[in-house]
């Protein structure tokens, strides 16, 4: 669709086209997104909708001329634009938690069209931690469990919390030198190789050193933030930020690619050396041993495990992942 084409579109123009449609045919509302695995993620989310008052999601990623250009600034381009016929997805990053802190969250948080991840991004549902021993499982046809991902990335999830308030300190006073997002996200990474064996002792205590590192140069930098701190934490408990949710709220690029995945590549080529040696162990003969490894491998194959991560929609019962419902389910509710 040509850009000038989209710019124009609003809600009342959609809503007359659907009127030339023929009589019971579903009606079409278009859906803005930020990019391609948007689509996918608010795709499974809102076609459970569907039926429910005969309509038709008719998603759309915001083609991106600039490459620098951030998709949620494009897709907001439209915010004047929604009505119930059209209706905005983006990831919330820090607009959720701090609701006046910038342009972008002052138009999401009042706009009943737009809806929001809640978690600063998809990739954080889709790290959910009580979700993760399920990709693990997805990804290499072994149900072993070598190690509790839900308690480890809750065990992150503490440790990394006090410096994530540094952060949204920071960006609630529209502060973005002394410490940026991406200062965070650089010193909460995953760098060294993950042990399995050892439930990852090594690489967390690397992550908890240099966090409390920080943690310690800022108090002493800025002694007289450390009350307002303190004050901000208690303010956004009640929107769901605490030391076992920290991770749905951190950048979920780093989340998904520096932390998750860093413990799960290692974890799965475990499981599946494991399952290869199980498989040669029971083979009778070499034909089935060749036969049953090969069909292993086609099914589980290596570094699968980030595919399986990036299509894992199983983060439904996650408390934000509500949150997203009712927001849609008030929205169908009240479609005429």
């Amino acid at each position: 669709m040509p850009n000038r084409l989209i710019e124009n579109l609003n809600t009342n123009f959609i809503e007359r086209l659907n009127t030339l449609r023929p009589h019971n045919a579903s009606s079409r509302i278009k859906v803005y997104v930020e990019g391609h695995e948007d689509e996918a993620f608010w795709y499974d989310i809102l076609k459970d909708y569907e039926s429910q008052k005969n309509i038709v999601f008719d998603i759309t990623p915001l083609s991106r001329k600039n490459r620098l250009a951030k998709g949620k600034p494009i897709v907001l381009k439209h915010a004047n634009n929604t009505g119930k016929h059209l209706i905005l997805c983006v990831d919330s990053d820090y607009d959720y938690l701090l609701p006046n802190h910038s342009d972008s969250s002052k138009e999401i948080n009042p706009n009943q069209y737009i809806f929001q991840t809640y978690t600063y991004s998809i990739e954080n549902l889709q790290c959910y931690k009580e979700s993760l021993q399920g990709v693990c499982v997805r990804a290499t046809k072994n149900s072993k469990q070598k190690i509790n991902l839900s308690e480890l990335l809750k065990l992150y999830s503490n440790i990394i919390y006090p410096l994530l308030l540094w952060s949204l300190h920071f960006a609630s006073k529209n502060d973005t030198t002394t410490f940026t997002i991406s200062d965070f996200s650089n010193i909460v990474k995953i760098f060294i190789n993950v042990d399995i064996d050892t439930q990852c002792e090594a690489a967390i205590l690397d992550v908890q050193q240099r966090v409390q590192t920080k943690i310690a140069k800022l108090e002493q930098t800025h002694p007289s933030d450390v009350q307002q701190v303190e004050l901000l934490s208690q303010q956004l408990r009640p929107l769901g930020l605490n030391e076992d949710t920290a991770y749905l709220f951190m950048n979920g690029h780093t989340l998904f690619n520096n932390v998750v995945l860093m413990i799960l590549k290692p974890l799965c080529d475990k499981l599946r050396k494991e399952k290869i040696h199980e498989i040669r162990t029971k083979a009778q003969h070499a034909e089935e041993l060749k036969n049953q490894t090969d069909n292993y491998r086609k099914k589980a194959k290596k570094d699968g495990e980030k595919e399986t991560l990036a299509t894992n929609t199983d983060f439904k019962t996650c408390f934000l992942y509500q949150k997203i419902k009712q927001d849609l389910d008030l929205y169908i509710q009240n479609f005429n």
